[in-house]
């Protein structure tokens, strides 16, 4: 899907109905077509720890599709771990 991650919802990798958080590691961006599947079909979605945002998809029958982020979610620091003198 080529539409700009401006223009998708925001949606839990974990439905936050269920449990899952809302955190950097349980959000992706999804068009308004891809949420609807993702919400009404048996497909199924993960992020990748590690591939800096990149979603794992996987059809009702177990094929999987890898969709790496255009450019990758960037890693936060907390100052404290940087040794910042504030």
């Amino acid at each position: 899907c080529g539409m700009p991650a401006s223009r998708c919802d925001v949606d839990h990798n974990v439905d936050w109905a269920l449990g899952g958080h809302t955190e950097l590691t349980n959000l992706g961006p999804l068009c308004e077509g891809h949420h609807t599947v993702r919400h009404h079909t048996d497909w199924r979605i993960e992020q990748v720890a590690g591939l800096g945002g990149a979603i794992l998809w996987t059809s009702p029958s177990g094929r999987r599709y890898l969709v790496e982020p255009e450019r990758a979610v960037p890693v936060f620091r907390s100052t404290e771990s940087v040794g910042a003198p504030f």
